[in-house]
Formats: structure tokens, sequence, C-alpha cells
């Protein structure tokens, strides 16, 4: 009995300690092949639903976009054809120093958006990378047009002239058997001295800019000519990497282009305007900008939106091709 009982757990033992693979295997499931003919018909059906979204959401987004580049040429262009005049003092600069300022911020988040862009193509295995590319080339663009129009408001600030400091005030007196006029600092001399210390301001702040990018674009440029170079990249990281170059090489010849233009003399021919009209123009302005600023943010709202509706999509285009892949390579059994 002893022998038995010991016989019978060495055999329970070999059996648990049994290789899976030299164990009996599970008989697999039947394919339903018609439930996957099924299956591939639902999902196309899921994707056009997905299409729709995705193309509405990309529409709201274009239309809010076109919005806010009219309504930011306008404020630009607005503030590039009046300067002040010895009533508003600086009042029209200020605006347009404001507008500045707000379309600094806009080209620091411009590039943020496009850096992490470029650093997901490098990742990215659902969204095509010419997808990611047209992103981050519609960034540049829009950076490059925000330089353009600082640029604009800069020039259309008026410089220094020669004035001349002192007017008569209209008063006579003697003295010492002689004819003297009294006279006071010029109001043009002063407003003058107003305008160009605003527009030296403004000019230098902008040049300081101009010189922190090229030194960015400059570094970066030599930093992925060195990763080039050293020549241990996937063909998708080199391609991406060149790709990267070429835009930077075009930033560098844009930055560079501005600077020059920054030496030349600016237009300051716009129309005068008196404090009244100055007031009006500044409560104007205020309010575009900020509702200007409410669409901004909405835009990169939508687009995140937009950009993760994109991702599941091409999440399930990918299925649908796995699938069908499938079908083709899978012929019906034979009933």
């Amino acid at each position: 009995m002893m022998k038995v009982n010991m016989l019978l757990k060495a055999a329970l033992v070999a059996a648990l300690v049994q290789p899976i693979s030299a164990q009996s295997p599970e008989k697999p499931a039947p394919i339903d092949y018609e439930a996957r003919v099924r299956s591939v018909a639902t999902l196309k059906e899921y994707i056009a639903q997905r299409e729709a979204r995705f193309d509405a959401l990309k529409k709201d987004l274009l239309t809010l976009d076109a919005r806010v580049e009219e309504r930011v040429d306008y404020l630009v262009k607005t503030l590039a054809n009046i300067k002040d005049s010895n009533d508003s003092k600086t009042r029209i600069a200020n605006l347009k120093a404001d507008v500045i300022d707000g379309l600094r911020r806009s080209i620091t988040i411009y590039r943020q958006k496009r850096m992490a862009i470029f650093e997901r193509q490098r990742k990215e295995q659902v969204v095509p990378e010419a997808e990611l590319a047209a992103n981050i080339d519609a960034f540049d663009k829009r950076i490059g047009k925000r330089i353009d129009q600082i640029m604009e408001l800069v020039r259309s600030l008026p410089g220094h002239q020669e004035v001349p400091k002192y007017e008569s005030d209209g008063g006579t007196y003697y003295a010492d058997g002689w004819y003297e006029e009294t006279s006071r600092i010029s109001d043009d001399w002063k407003q003058n001295r107003r305008q160009s210390a605003k527009t030296d301001t403004e000019r230098r702040d902008l040049l300081k800019d101009i010189e922190k990018s090229i030194s960015a674009a400059d570094s970066r440029r030599r930093a992925l000519a060195d990763t080039l170079a050293k020549g241990k990249l996937s063909e998708k990281d080199r391609t991406l990497r060149q790709q990267e170059l070429g835009r930077t090489d075009a930033l560098l010849d844009n930055l560079k282009q501005r600077r020059r233009e920054l030496s030349l003399p600016g237009d300051a021919s716009g129309r005068e305007l008196g404090m009244s009209e100055a007031s009006d123009i500044e409560k104007m302005i205020n309010d575009s900008a900020q509702d200007v600023s409410r669409d901004f943010w909405d835009i990169f709202r939508k687009y995140d939106d937009l950009d993760k509706e994109r991702t599941r999509l091409r999440s399930l285009e990918q299925n649908l091709k796995a699938r069908e892949e499938w079908l083709k390579n899978n012929p019906p059994p034979a009933k």
C-alpha cells in the first residue's frame, strides 16, 4: 500500500512540474470568420462617425483662427497708421508697446508648441509624420508673421528729430536798453523727446529679443549638425533632424534680415491723433486685444481637442487596416 501511495505521489509531482509545452495543448477556439467580416463593416461605420467629428472640430478651429488673424491684422494696421500728437503725449505709443508685448507672448507659445511636436515626431507611432511636420510648418509660419507685425509696429514709432528746443512765449521786455523776448521750452521739443525715448526703448528691446533668438537658433543648429555628424541615428531620426536643420537655417536667415531692417529709419508718417480721438482708439484697441487674448487660448484648447481626435481616428484606421489585411491573407473557410 505504501509503495502504491509513493508511486501516485511521484506521478502527481511529475505532472505538476511537467513543462507546459509537453502538456496537451488546449484546442483553439474556432474562428468565427463571418463575425470578423462584420467587425470590419462596424469599424468602418465607427471611423466614419469619428471622421465627421474630426472635420467639424477642424472647421471650428480654422474659423476661430481666421477670425483671430483678421482681428490681429486690423489692430496692427490701425496702430501702424497713427501716431501721437502733443495732446496725446505717448498714449498711442503705449498702445503699440502693449500690442507688441502680446505678440511677443504669442511667439513664445508657438515656439513651445512646435518644439513639443518635433519631439513627438520621433516617438509617434499613430499620427503620420507628414501631418505633424505640417503642424510644425504652420507654427513656424505664424511665428514669422508675428515677427513681421512687431517690426511693423516698432518701425511706425517716431524717431528723434531736430526740433528747436525754445520758442517765444510772446512776452517782451527791455534790459539795459535792449529789446528782449521771453521764451519757453517748445511743446514740439518735449513731444519729440517723449516719442524718441519710447521708440529707443522699443527698438532696443526688440533688438535684444532678435539677438537672443539668433543665439538660440544658432546653438540649436550646431547641436543638430553635431548629432547628424555622429551617424548613430535611425533613418527616421536622421530625416527628422535634417528637416529641422533646414527650418533652423531658414529661421536664422529671417532673424538676421530683421536685425538689418531694424537698423534702418522707421516710417512714422501716420496720422496724428488728438487726446479725444486717442482716448477712443485706446478703448477700442484694449477691448479688441482682450477679445483676441480669449480667442487665442480658445484656439489652443480646440487644437488639443482636435489633436486627441486625430490620434483616435488614426489609431482606428490602423486597426481597420490590420483587420482588412487579415481577411486578405485568410480566405473564408470552405463550406
